[in-house]
């Protein structure tokens, strides 16, 4: 509005050098200046700086007034301002462009060249940092064990050589895993051996605490040799099982009956009413590592451990809770770690060598399921199975 009132003054000064009468070679050069168009209109005679008459009669008028002995009235015609000054014996039109398209005329192409620039900048920034996305994604991804995956960037820039000098730091490690693997697996099929005749030479001693003890021993390798052998298949990429349909439920009491029935347990089996598609020996040998752990960690004066099956919304969940000294919170992250235990000094009077949980660990993401573990100190330890259904 201001604007706009400064234009009137302003044309108000314009009309007045114009002249009475008009002056059109006047008019002519002031239109020329200042980029507007004048009518004149005297009786039936009309006249215009431009080839476009200002019809007066498609002006849309919006205020009129009065000022020095003149009638102005002020409107829009299109996208023009129009200043209307009324003499006695002729009539004065002025046109203005809007002020508002005057500033989008003037700004539009530099304001469309700041876009397009912007736009070009974000798509070359986008392109220059996607590849650190990724990176940080395949980094990530190894550092989770996925060893076998690789970072593809096609690029030729010190982003692509990061990226194969990443894959090929994974497949040393891979290959180096592999070489361990292989050896583990050597040298325990090549212990089964002298293990197995060192049994059979113990049975032929004559029955005695010592004989009892070699046994023990033996039977305790003989275990050692089948966990790391076990470990190891199920460490292989495609984690080979052999699946059958089976009811968990029936699974779960027999493998209790069969090692367990002399002992002091609390059993919460649940029906569940229909077969799971499981590896059965592993799913065994997972619940017989679970409930020896928690008898070994269990105290004689203690509570008996609560071995529970039931079905919870889309999951089985099989729980081994018992009641010995528990862990540290910040230890329980360690107990499924290959050969980790808590307390090294309480290897013989708690026995194995720290792949329980661990071999649990395996047969569970093996079948698609997890093992949870909570534990407090002197309350005790809850291991879960979950399988989903």
């Amino acid at each position: 509005m201001q604007a706009r009132l400064l234009s009137l003054q302003y044309l108000e000064y314009v009309q007045s050098d114009i002249g009475t009468p008009p002056n059109k070679d006047k008019a002519l050069e002031i239109a020329k200046k200042l980029s507007i168009d004048i009518s004149i209109f005297k009786g039936n005679d009309t006249w215009s700086t431009s080839e476009n008459l200002i019809e007066l009669s498609k002006i849309k008028y919006y205020k009129q007034f009065n000022q020095n002995g003149l009638t102005y009235s002020t409107g829009e015609l299109e996208d023009l301002e129009i200043l209307v000054v009324n003499h006695k014996d002729h009539t004065l039109a002025f046109s203005i462009p809007h002020p508002k398209d005057h500033i989008h005329r003037r700004h539009a192409l530099p304001i469309f060249l700041i876009i397009i620039l912007l736009a070009l900048f974000y798509v070359i920034t986008r392109k220059l940092f996607l590849p650190i996305k990724t990176l940080e994604s395949g980094v990530k991804r190894i550092g989770n064990g996925e060893l076998e995956h690789r970072i593809n960037i096609n690029r030729n820039d010190e982003l692509g050589s990061l990226a194969n000098s990443i894959n090929q730091m994974a497949d040393d490690i891979q290959q180096m895993l592999e070489a361990k693997r292989q050896l583990l697996l050597a040298i325990s099929h090549e212990l089964r051996s002298p293990v197995t005749r060192a049994k059979v030479a113990a049975a032929l001693l004559p029955e005695s605490s010592h004989s009892k003890t070699i046994e023990e021993e033996l039977n305790e390798i003989d275990a050692l040799i089948e966990e790391i052998l076990e470990t190891e298949r199920l460490s292989t990429r495609h984690h080979i099982l052999n699946r059958t349909k089976a009811s968990i439920s029936i699974v779960a009491k027999k493998t209790l009956e069969n090692y367990f029935s002399t002992r002091a347990l609390v059993i919460n089996i649940h029906d569940i009413p229909y077969e799971m598609n499981i590896d059965v020996p592993r799913i065994k040998l997972l619940i017989k590592n679970l409930v020896d752990n928690a008898l070994k960690h269990t105290p004689i004066a203690n509570p008996p451990p609560i071995i529970t099956l039931k079905s919870e919304k889309e999951n089985i969940v099989l729980t081994v809770q018992d009641f010995g000294i528990g862990i540290e919170e910040k230890l329980i992250p360690s107990l499924t770690e290959p050969f980790y235990r808590v307390d090294p000094s309480r290897q013989r009077e708690t026995g194995g060598y720290g792949l329980g949980l661990y071999l649990c660990k395996m047969i569970a993401e093996a079948h698609g399921g997890t093992l949870q573990i909570n534990s407090k100190e002197q309350i005790g330890t809850t291991v879960s199975f979950i399988l989903p259904n």
